[in-house]
């Protein structure tokens, strides 16, 4: 087998929009991932059960809860636009969508960031939002049916 310059050391995930690179060496993917609405935080686990990253989240607020129970990341996306009753979000960065329909999913808020509110703290309409660049690495690791587990 031929070497060609970061190829062999060098992973790319393309969906839509630019591919990101994910650094050289072995990417270790997600095995499973756990999202305590209690505390407001995910936690990334390997094949051997062991906590890769825990991050803090904004899940829904009472009036627009998150769901709880289990189902795994049926879907991906770079970026998309997010549309509800009241709103419509162009660019939505790194996407995992955990329901058929695409309406429950773990995405960036860079405008949640951009505004100084901390993570931590119920604010969406019931979708799981990160830091971005907690959702981007959690966009690069996890694979399609990774099983996602929200508890109370």
């Amino acid at each position: 087998m031929r070497r060609r310059g970061s190829l062999l050391t060098r992973l790319m995930v393309k969906l839509e929009g630019p591919a990101v690179a994910l650094g050289p060496g072995m990417v270790e993917l997600i095995a499973s991932l756990l999202i305590d609405l209690s505390e407001q935080k995910l936690y990334a686990y390997n094949p051997q059960h062991q906590v890769l990253r825990t991050m803090a989240v904004s899940s829904g607020r009472s009036s627009s809860p998150t769901p709880i129970g289990a189902s795994k990341v049926l879907s991906k996306f770079a970026s998309v636009t997010m549309r509800g009753r009241d709103y419509v979000t162009p660019g939505v960065p790194w996407v995992l969508c955990i329901n058929p329909e695409a309406t429950v999913c773990l995405h960036g808020a860079p405008w949640q960031e951009r505004a100084g509110e901390r993570f931590g703290v119920p604010r969406s309409h019931g979708c799981v939002r990160l830091p971005t660049h907690q959702a981007r690495w959690l966009y690069a690791h996890t694979p399609l049916g990774t099983p996602v587990t929200i508890r109370p």
